[in-house]
């Protein structure tokens, strides 16, 4: 009796599951006469690297601000020799929800593939002209209805109670629910009763 109280003691007791999103990587191949794939669509803090699988040296350029010059911070400009690699960030901080283009440069000068690179925000600003991704909901909206508006929540399908952070934070995925499941709340049940008829047979044994 006492190893099988013990034992749903142990399952009631055991945490869901945190769901958890993680930075993507997007690998561009670029060869000798083409590029795959030549447009991409990512989130923010995702990283966008350049595998070169061509026997020439060239270079990866990004004009932040399309100036024509690539001497201002968040400028991209990187060589890419063969059998290399180029990589970028494209981080919450400095990148903002837009279109940027990458573009490919033979060793002479010519110009031999450009990449567009849609970026979406993470932050779910409502203000952003780029498309939101499958799932969420910008705006003054609460679909899960936790009384946080979804162009802050970041956990847009969670139970009212969920914690989630707020915009400005560094997001590492939505914690779990904190109401127990219909099955934890069964077992609790089970467990209770099993502690009063534990409980009512010992009366009995020792009156």
């Amino acid at each position: 009796m006492r190893l099988a109280l013990f034992l749903i003691f142990l399952i009631v007791m055991t945490p869901m599951a945190v769901s958890a999103h993680g930075a993507d990587k997007f690998s561009i191949i670029v060869r000798g006469t083409r590029m795959d794939p030549d447009t991409v669509q990512m989130v923010q803090n995702d990283t966008v690297e350049f595998l070169s699988v061509n026997n020439s040296n060239r270079s990866v350029h990004m004009d932040f601000n399309g100036d024509g010059d690539l001497n201002d911070t968040y400028d991209f400009n990187c060589n890419l020799p063969s059998g290399g690699m180029c990589a970028l960030e494209m981080n919450v901080t400095n990148y903002t929800g837009d279109l940027y283009i990458f573009e490919i440069f033979e060793e002479d000068g010519s110009l031999a593939f450009t990449l567009n690179l849609t970026l979406i925000n993470d932050t779910h600003d409502p203000n952003s002209s780029v498309t939101s991704p499958a799932g969420y909901s910008f705006g003054n909206q609460d679909v899960d209805q936790d009384g946080i508006p979804d162009n802050v929540d970041r956990c847009v399908n969670t139970e009212p109670g969920v914690e989630v952070l707020p915009v400005g934070e560094d997001f590492q995925g939505c914690d779990a629910d904190t109401g127990l499941s219909t099955f934890q709340s069964l077992l609790g049940v089970l467990f209770i009763a099993l502690i009063g008829l534990w409980m009512s047979v010992r009366m009995r044994k020792e009156n």
